[in-house]
This record gives C-alpha cells, sequence and structure tokens, in this order.
C-alpha cells in the first residue's frame, strides 16, 4: 500500500512540527477491503480507509488538513469531496489538540505476467503538468527554424 506512505511522506515533508516529532505522527488501516474480478488477472484495486492520528499537535488543525487536502488533490483526483474525509479530535490545552483523520483511498495495482514472470505496479496518479505562465514561447515551423 504504497498510498499510505506517500501520504505519510507528505505530511511529515509539509508540516515542521511533524518533521521534528516524526512519533506523534501515526498511521494506519482499519476494515480495508480488496475488489477484484473474476478471470485470470489478479489486478486488483484497495479500498483503504486510512487513519491518520496526530498526538499532542501545538498548532491548528488546519496546518494538517490543508496538506491532507493538497495530496489528495494529487493522489485521489476522483474522490467525492463531500465524503473524502471524517475526523475527530480531542483538545488536551489552550494550545495543544490530537487529530484523527479518516480518508477514503483506493490504489489500484496491476498485475501482469509474461513468461512466467509476475509483474505487480501500484498506480499512484501523479500531478499536473502545469505551464510556467513566465516562460518564453517561440514558435517554429516544420523544419524548427523560428516562425517569422
Amino acid at each position: 500500500m504504497r498510498k499510505l506512505t506517500d501520504l505519510r511522506d507528505h505530511l511529515l515533508n509539509s508540516v515542521p512540527e511533524l518533521k521534528r516529532g516524526p512519533d506523534r505522527l501515526l498511521t494506519f488501516v482499519e476494515d480495508g477491503s480488496i475488489e477484484f474480478w473474476r478471470g485470470d488477472s489478479l489486478s486488483h484495486l484497495y479500498r483503504i480507509p486510512v487513519r491518520v492520528v496526530v498526538t499532542d499537535y501545538r498548532g491548528s488543525a488546519d496546518d494538517i488538513v490543508i496538506p491532507v487536502l493538497e495530496w489528495l488533490r494529487i493522489r485521489e483526483p476522483g474522490n467525492d469531496p463531500r465524503n473524502s474525509i471524517s475526523f475527530e479530535t480531542e483538545i488536551l490545552s489552550n494550545d495543544a489538540l490530537d487529530l484523527s483523520l479518516t480518508i477514503q483511498v483506493t490504489e489500484r495495482v496491476i498485475v501482469t505476467d509474461e513468461n512466467g514472470e509476475r509483474s505487480i505496479h501500484h498506480v499512484l496518479p501523479e500531478p499536473e503538468l502545469r505551464m510556467d505562465p513566465g516562460a518564453a514561447w517561440q514558435l517554429l515551423n516544420p523544419d524548427g527554424e523560428p516562425h517569422e
């Protein structure tokens, strides 16, 4: 389940307080399921309710939620935004909280078998390529010369 590791890495790199104290970030799966199809293919889909727990966090819950939303925008672009995330929190003091997020994640696994050699590929959507608005453009003729 590469997406769980990917999400954890993203949070550790995006939230400075977690980077300094990674032991306060707990990630696990409860009640996941595997969807598969009849036939010769062993390809399947993990349906993963990822649980992310941040303990004794000194800051705003937004510091955690915003990076999760950034991650979901790239790695789960087809998720229904109305039911992708649920949460629980415990206010420990005026400046500390425990936060538990449950994030609905899917991970497609493509399994191929060629000449007895099994190949397993976990599909992780990549960020869209975005054009640099400040980039200089030049129109070229079919021969590669600048268009006049």
